[in-house]
């Protein structure tokens, strides 16, 4: 991870390779242009008198060598009509700067993005978002590629300029704040972006396992633990598959000893070929991407712990393949899970990850979490709901998920709630047992999650279908191409909240 810090100073005298200014509605500079501009003589008017500016949103012009400043290019960076900035296209502006820089081979940058006026928001929140953005907006899964680069100059540091030297210590928290967030959601996309030949069952417990902190305690349960324990849903998954399962609890005490934790479940299929029921071919490894929801909650008590937040939680993580073998579970077979008393129809086996979620929101609701957040890959009908820009949201607990869209709104992490009505559990009901695991085509989404409901008993709860979300082939703002860590900085953004109300 590159060094970020913050400084209080003018744009003219940085000695960095670059320093980046915004540049409004394609014409208009801020204030700390304004000074360089007057150190630099007509540089700047002449540039932007004969440059033919759009003003479109990211756009970036540089100038080198600018006469009577120290650094060696200035960028303008266009952030169109400063009224309609909001914080992510603030994490967005930072993101895109830092990374042409990087290429064309700067080491050391200066920002002076945190000047623009951003309705509601404090200093400490444009500086944590102007982090976040450097930190998301630089990361690549490179891991297996040949380089010939590792002669290139890289980028080694970024500083967030200020105004003021009083502020410094506002802005040094956020700037930690951001690091530990951007920490957790690297951490994420790093597991989903694994290839499913490295990242199984077992590599997914070894991650686990390798976070530490004195109030973090990891269990990683092995096959023979988890007939021991009962969790008979997740074994039926992993009957198709050479690989054993693992099932993943992490226990974390950074509150008040005695409180009732937060329960975080996510879903761990390392590979998803959709067992008997098989997936069509196309795109079929991107099923790599079925951890995704166990990545999130990985990710989250990545960023906990580095923040020491003082909050309890519990974290839970089934994990298996879900492959064809002669010993692979059928439609048609009846399973029993950890919750004895339900009785599950599989009618289709690419439905097989609310059956590995069964039992580990069973297993979290009989510790009596004080609500439970469910991460997944869940539907692809979410997917032909809400596309790539909200994560579904279902569940029980209307506070919780008041709060939780409120975050995503904040962090730009959003999420979109489907109804659950009681008429949808009606499609989930069997012929021959309680219920069946698929409601059939109509509202695919939303019936998954009326199975989930079954086992979470009534305890606040909140299901994230992060089907669309959770990784882009094509790229994003923040992120190139691959898992994003969707659920992440929502849901830590949601707990930092809830500890500011305690606090």
């Amino acid at each position: 991870m590159i060094e970020i810090s913050v400084k209080a100073g003018h744009a003219h005298k940085q000695r960095d390779d670059a320093v980046v200014l915004p540049l409004l509605n394609g014409r208009n500079l801020t204030k700390s242009s304004k000074i360089l501009q007057q150190v630099s003589g007509k540089v700047l008017p002449a540039f932007l008198r004969k440059y033919d500016s759009t003003g479109t949103f990211g756009e970036s012009h540089t100038l080198y060598d600018v006469e009577g400043i120290f650094t060696q290019r200035v960028m303008l960076l266009d952030v169109g009509d400063e009224k309609k900035l909001n914080l992510h296209k603030l994490r967005v502006l930072a993101a895109k700067a830092v990374r042409k820089l990087a290429q064309g081979g700067a080491r050391d940058v200066s920002l002076f993005l945190q000047e623009l006026a951003i309705r509601g928001t404090t200093l400490s929140d444009k500086v944590q978002a102007i982090a976040e953005g450097v930190l998301l907006g630089l990361y690549q899964f490179d891991k297996y590629q040949k380089s010939n680069e590792s002669n290139k100059r890289k980028l080694r540091s970024v500083t967030i300029m200020i105004a003021s030297r009083r502020d410094l210590n506002r802005a040094e928290c956020a700037v930690t704040r951001a690091r530990a967030i951007a920490a957790g959601t690297n951490f994420a996309r790093d597991l989903a972006n694994e290839p499913g030949n490295v990242c199984t069952p077992e590599y997914l417990g070894q991650q686990a396992a390798s976070l530490s902190h004195p109030r973090l305690h990891v269990t990683v349960m092995d096959k023979q633990a988890i007939k021991t324990t009962g969790l008979n849903a997740l074994l039926a998954v992993n009957q198709g598959s050479a690989k054993e399962p693992r099932f993943i609890v992490l226990e974390y005490q950074g509150g008040i000893e005695g409180d009732a934790p937060v329960a975080l479940v996510g879903k761990g299929l390392t590979f998803d070929a959709g067992g008997i029921s098989i997936k069509p071919g196309p795109q079929m490894e991107e099923m790599k991407f079925d951890m995704c929801g166990s990545a999130a909650v990985l990710g989250i008590f990545k960023a906990v712990i580095e923040m020491n937040l003082p909050v309890n939680l519990l974290g839970v993580i089934p994990s298996t393949e879900n492959l064809l073998g002669a010993s692979a579970y059928k439609p048609g077979d009846i399973i029993r899970g950890y919750k004895k008393d339900i009785s599950i129809e599989i009618q289709n086996t690419d439905a097989e990850g609310r059956i590995i979620l069964s039992d580990a929101l069973a297993y979290a609701a009989e510790r009596k979490p004080s609500e439970i957040i469910d991460f997944a890959t869940l539907t692809g009908a979410c997917v032909i709901a809400l596309g790539a820009h909200a994560s579904g949201l279902m569940g029980t607990g209307k506070k919780l998920k008041k709060e939780l869209i409120a975050s995503g709104d904040f962090t730009h992490d959003r999420v979109w709630e489907l109804p659950m009505h009681e008429e949808y559990q009606e499609q989930i009901k069997s012929d021959i047992d309680d219920i069946r695991n698929i409601g059939g085509r109509e509202a695919g989404t939303i019936t998954a999650a009326c199975f989930l409901s079954r086992f979470v008993g009534d305890i606040p709860w909140a299901h994230l279908d992060i089907a669309g979300t959770a990784w882009n082939m094509k790229g994003t703002d923040l992120s190139a191409k691959g898992a994003t860590g969707a659920g992440v900085r929502l849901v830590l953004n949601y707990l930092m909240n809830k500890v500011s109300r305690v606090r």
